[in-house]
């Protein structure tokens, strides 16, 4: 036996109750959940039924309200992570990256050294950008997406030291303490004293942990709420981080407190 559709007339009314404006706004949300990349408002109004001129109202309201993000220059919006969507673990990290890439460039320009990004995505700790200063040291071993040896880099470190000590334990758990050089830390009562003395100074270090003869300054990034989210950092040949590591650690530091203070002002709340 067929089945058909109820006819209009037949299906049950709505309740009365109902913000029809609301709904649309949350069907957008739930459309650009699935589309960490962003999409269109063209695109999005095909995919809603909405026509376009309502859907450019009700993303406007969201973009206003902090829960859309339309970046500079781009005609694509994407969820800022004000609200979390746990089935698309995915959604924080374009955005956020977009937002944080202008520190990141400001920093390589200020150092003359590349400058790489690491995200906090879920329980790890994912190098996410690199913007390369061709003179300078570039590590060989790191590529974005990269999520191992954090215990040995200052990026890892700049985000453990700010995670209580329980996740601290657990994620070292997980993840283990491999020796990559001769300096790593492979103790976790040793990492736990260096992560305290990190919190304190405001900065992390790697001392030849990760590499042979390349040392890294790390600074973390804090969302409006105060959490830990992402970390940036340099890496530089340890014969120059010698010589200029205490000027270049106030930069590092300068430009996470930039980054941390430009999520704030698009209220990037939800990571």
């Amino acid at each position: 036996m067929s089945v058909y559709p109820a006819s209009p007339a037949s299906q049950p009314a709505p309740p009365r109750d109902l913000i029809t404006s609301l709904l649309r706004g949350l069907r957008i949300m739930e459309l650009l959940a699935a589309a960490p990349e962003g999409l269109l408002a063209k695109t999005i109004s095909a995919r809603s039924g909405l026509n376009l001129s309502t859907c450019y109202h009700l993303l406007n309201t969201l973009v206003d309200a902090g829960y859309v993000l339309k970046p500079a220059g781009s005609q694509r919006y994407s969820l800022s992570g004000k609200v979390s969507y746990p089935s698309f673990a995915s959604l924080e990290g374009a955005p956020l990256v977009a937002y944080l890439l202008p520190s990141l460039q400001a920093l390589r320009d200020e150092t003359q050294e590349t400058a790489y990004l690491s995200l906090r995505d879920g329980d790890a700790i994912v190098l996410s950008a690199i913007v390369d200063s061709p003179a300078t040291v570039k590590v060989g071993l790191l590529f974005v997406g990269y999520d191992e040896a954090n215990h040995a880099t200052a990026l890892g470190k700049a985000v453990l030291a700010h995670l209580d000590d329980y996740d601290v334990t657990a994620y070292l758990e997980r993840r283990g303490m491999p020796a990559l050089t001769r300096h790593t830390l492979t103790d976790p009562a040793a990492l736990k004293q260096e992560l305290l003395l990190t919190r304190e100074r405001g900065y992390s270090l790697d001392r030849e942990e990760f590499a042979a003869g390349v040392c890294c300054i790390g600074a973390p990034i804090f969302n409006a709420s105060g959490r830990v989210i992402a970390s940036l950092g340099i890496p530089l040949p340890c014969a120059r981080f010698k010589l200029a590591g205490d000027a270049l650690a106030k930069q590092v530091v300068a430009s996470a407190a930039a980054a941390t203070r430009a999520l704030t002002l698009v209220r990037f709340t939800g990571l």
